[in-house]
């Protein structure tokens, strides 16, 4: 019992140094043209969801089943309008591997979005729901394996990025219009 008790010990350390580093993470510039949202940027609907979902635009999981912890974010243009979704892949040497799922140049005003973490399990799609007709390779069923980014705009359309373990990419689906 007091091994099992240590190991959820170590485990809850580890975590919250991880937590640890993404507040530091966050002083910093992320790559260069970005920057994570701080407090200021808590206005429109990310301040009134702010009960509901208090970090829409950072989660992390292991989003491509390697056994490292990823990261999702939101981050918001340095120099002009707009805002990207991004997915810092972790590696085995500490280092990150940077992937851009979303890029949005002409609105100010990332707060309309969000994200939260889409768990495993199994979904029923927009086009299985009748939204509109799949495209080809268009699951009507989302079975998700691993847990993937729930991207949505707030009362409104929203999409699941998911890791495609063949294709070792990011898939995009949508779930509602």
């Amino acid at each position: 019992m007091n091994k099992l008790l240590d190991k959820a010990l170590t485990i809850l350390a580890a975590l919250s140094l991880g937590a640890a580093a993404i507040v530091s993470a966050t002083e910093k510039e992320p790559l260069a043209g970005w920057r994570y949202p701080n407090e200021a940027d808590y206005i429109g609907d990310w301040k009134d969801f702010r009960k509901e979902i208090p970090v829409p635009f950072h989660i992390q999981a292991d989003f491509n089943g390697d056994g490292i912890i990823d990261h999702a974010w939101i981050l918001i243009r340095t120099k002009s309008k707009g805002w990207g979704l991004f997915i810092f892949l972790g590696q085995p040497n500490s280092s990150k591997k940077v992937i851009q799922l979303d890029d949005n140049q002409k609105d100010a005003y990332p707060q309309r979005m969000g994200i939260k973490l889409a768990s495993p399990g199994r979904y029923e799609t927009a086009c299985g729901k009748g939204y509109f007709d799949c495209a080809k390779g268009e699951p009507e069923i989302l079975e998700l394996t691993l847990p993937g980014v729930d991207y949505f705009m707030y009362e409104s359309a929203n999409s699941f990025f998911y890791w495609d373990k063949k294709g070792k990419t990011f898939k995009r689906v949508w779930m509602s219009d």
